[in-house]
């Protein structure tokens, strides 16, 4: 089973532009400027850099993290931890674009330690907006100069600590075992989905404040001389469904007997309560059918449509947006988990839930079936729904 919950705030905090708030940019930048290359913002070169520069991202998922404990607490969700039977909870972004960007790198996430505030700001602002969140402030007007600063935690970009004849900045967050996250990237896609479960439990077990996270590369990489491009996610005011979100996925599948699994070399399978609309506030349970493609010849008195045949037993689902062919529901069992695997039993055939809440409403969605045998795997994905409020 999977859940979703979407972002409630974001920004990104720019080095180069040290007090300049970006609340309402449609995208999320982690960008690094080296010292000795050529910078353009837009069509505009501003030439050799003399200095490092770096930005960092924030996201809060606010209120949304008090509705994932309640869920927990009413046994809707299984309690958290990085085990088969817990639930794990993934931090994801989805990239916009990337440029100049390394065959290989590492993206870090914290829990932010202060609180912040987003701001109405544009990177494109003229006048820039000082109101909010930036590099220096965590809140406050810089320009009237009440502004707060970030007080604890930075270290700039140009290897001067905290506390020292240099301003803090770059935000603020908590180190140590269970507080950090990564992800690493080998020539792949830079969409991130980082495992974030160790810091969710710390603010569930109120071993944290729920700041947020910060999302930054690490120190080594921000510090050295490499030219390390420009990582560019969709923001939660993107006009897009590409929300930051946080993805919580648990193993609900319940396995029971196989005698009636299906035995023919190829099939359809079929879905034998699908609705053409669901609302957010509904759990649906979907049940499949399956019958042989090419059933044998014989005199029957009913249809093939009303038997029980079984989908094979490690088949999974998955579920995307069927305008932009985004996956919404990734399918786990492709790597080793168990959160999107079809149930079965003897009295419904296959079948699988899904919580409308998950899906941005007056969209489409497809529905992706995969299904595995020893000797090999065949997929459909002709099944279509809407989510509407």
């Amino acid at each position: 089973m999977n859940r979703i919950y979407y972002a409630e705030r974001d920004t990104t905090l720019y080095e180069k532009h040290s007090d300049r708030n970006t609340g309402r940019d449609e995208v999320l930048e982690l960008v690094k400027i080296a010292s000795g290359s050529r910078h353009f913002e837009g069509d505009i070169n501003l030439g050799i850099q003399e200095n490092t520069y770096n930005s960092r991202i924030l996201i809060d998922f606010g209120t949304e993290i008090n509705a994932l404990s309640q869920s927990i607490v009413n046994e809707e969700i299984p309690l958290l931890g990085n085990t088969p039977l817990r639930t794990s909870v993934f931090l994801s972004l989805k990239s916009s674009t990337a440029s100049d960007i390394l065959r290989s790198y590492t993206i870090k996430a914290y829990p932010v330690s202060q609180s912040w505030e987003e701001g109405l700001g544009h990177s494109s602002d003229q006048p820039e907006s000082n109101i909010g969140a930036s590099w220096l402030y965590r809140s406050g007007d810089a320009k009237a100069q009440v502004a707060i600063p970030w007080t604890t935690g930075s270290v700039h970009s140009d290897g001067t600590s905290a506390g020292t004849s240099e301003p803090l900045g770059g935000g603020s967050w908590i180190t140590g075992s269970g507080f950090e996250a990564s992800q690493s990237f080998q020539n792949e896609i830079p969409d991130l989905r980082i495992n974030v479960t160790d810091i969710v439990q710390k603010w569930l077990n109120g071993n944290a404040t729920n700041n947020g996270f910060i999302i930054k590369r690490p120190y080594a990489d921000e510090v050295d001389g490499v030219v390390r491009g420009s990582l560019k996610f969709f923001g939660r005011d993107t006009h897009t469904i590409f929300v930051p979100r946080l993805e919580v996925c648990w193993d609900d599948s319940a396995i029971g007997t196989s005698d009636n699994v299906i035995t023919s070399n190829t099939y359809v399978p079929y879905f034998k309560n699908i609705k053409a609309e669901y609302r957010t506030s509904e759990i649906a349970r979907f049940f499949v059918g399956v019958r042989p493609e090419f059933p044998t010849r014989s005199y029957a008195t009913s249809s093939f449509y009303i038997t029980k045949d079984q989908l094979p037993v490690s088949s999974s689902y998955e579920i995307i947006d069927s305008i932009t062919n985004d996956v919404i529901i990734k399918d786990e069992k492709e790597f080793g988990n168990s959160t999107t695997k079809i149930s079965t039993n003897l009295n419904d055939g296959s079948f699988f839930d899904l919580r409308m809440d998950s899906f941005m409403p007056e969209r489409y969605y497809k529905i992706k079936l995969t299904c595995r045998r020893s000797y090999d795997t065949q997929t459909f994905d002709d099944f279509y729904f809407k989510v509407v409020n």
